[in-house]
């Protein structure tokens, strides 16, 4: 029987704009931090919620800083919710435009470090074991303008530096192939893999975001089972959907079916004891009922993995006959 962890990011409670029509937000009624919680407490489905470090006015504030944070543990504990993961902004200042802990400018590197220590200390502070990294701003956009080695080798201090500053907070980066940069630094589940080898920190792992790596074009379960035979290197994960071209946070399993599927085998087979954490940006659907709908998803893809046993899906992996299992799994989805 699984023993699944379901969980969302909290400001997908929200609606959020799109970078032509800044009016969706307005009209779908944005509500502050304390009442995404109240709702994602009301709904009853997630167990623990992600936040971004968000250092806004307390009136147009939808994340956790230093100013709101026991406001925000006591509205989680009066809902029976968890904090599982603090996320430092490193993509929407000018300072970090052209990058984090990769950039070229010594400076700006220090800044970012000091931000991520600066998030390991307010999830300290909130009861999060957690910190993710969303390096979105390290990359290029051209041909002769990045140092390869030195940007790989600058985001490999930088996160050996956070890893020593507080080793009990677990520190995830979350590769991405590209967006908002055409080329990102930590684009690929292999790519950062290896990197994380050469960080050697028992706390820097890796958070997979199952939308980044369809449109990367990598397998969702071998990408598992590969993160996992790296000494259990999945820390966390971020579940949605897209058409494998765009980062387009759809409603999860609005598309993929098979691929989830065998993922949520290879989430079994490898004894993943975190988070599956939603991140969806319910630009035209009602952002609510669309993160339930993900995690009753979720739900399903476990509860299948049970009726159908382990053993079974073993078999047909050990056995390879491509027609066989899509006999079999359209009999057991199916009846037919």
């Amino acid at each position: 029987m699984s023993k699944a962890k379901y969980a969302a990011i909290v400001h997908n409670y929200n609606y959020p704009t799109d970078r032509f029509n800044k009016e969706y937000g307005i009209k779908g009624a944005n509500k502050l931090i304390l009442n995404l919680i109240e709702t994602a407490g009301k709904q009853g489905l997630v167990k623990g919620l992600e936040f971004n470090m968000d250092e806004s006015p307390a009136e147009t504030c939808t994340g956790v800083n230093m100013e709101n944070w026991k406001e925000v543990k006591s509205a989680l504990d009066a809902n029976g919710l968890e904090i599982i993961g603090v996320a430092p902004n490193l993509w929407s200042s000018y300072a970090f435009a052209n990058g984090t802990l990769g950039a070229a400018d010594a400076k700006t590197r220090k800044e970012a470090l000091d931000l991520v220590k600066k998030a390991m200390d307010l999830a300290a502070k909130v009861g999060s074991p957690y910190v993710n990294i969303w390096p979105g701003q390290d990359g290029y956009d051209y041909y002769f303008t990045t140092d390869y080695p030195k940007a790989y080798d600058w985001w490999i201090e930088g996160m050996q530096a956070a890893a020593d500053y507080n080793p009990d907070i677990k520190l995830g980066f979350e590769p991405k192939p590209y967006e908002p940069r055409s080329y990102s630094t930590i684009s690929t589940v292999s790519k950062s893999l290896l990197m994380i080898r050469d960080v050697d920190r028992k706390n820097v792992g890796l958070n997979i975001d199952v939308g980044h790596m369809l449109y990367a074009h990598e397998n969702l379960g071998e990408s598992v089972a590969l993160s996992m035979r790296e000494g259990n290197k999945l820390f966390h994960l971020h579940m949605n959907d897209n058409y494998a071209d765009a980062d387009a946070d759809m409603m999860f399993a609005s598309v993929h079916f098979l691929a989830f599927l065998e993922m949520f085998y290879w989430l079994r087979k490898t004894n993943y004891s975190g988070w599956k954490s939603l991140d969806l940006f319910n630009y035209r659907t009602d952002p609510a009922a669309s993160i339930a709908e993900g995690i009753r998803w979720m739900m399903a893809f476990d509860e299948l993995i049970d009726r159908v046993g382990m053993d079974k899906l073993e078999e047909l992996i050990k056995n390879g006959n491509a027609v066989e299992n899509m006999t079999f799994f359209r009999k057991i989805i199916f009846q037919q």
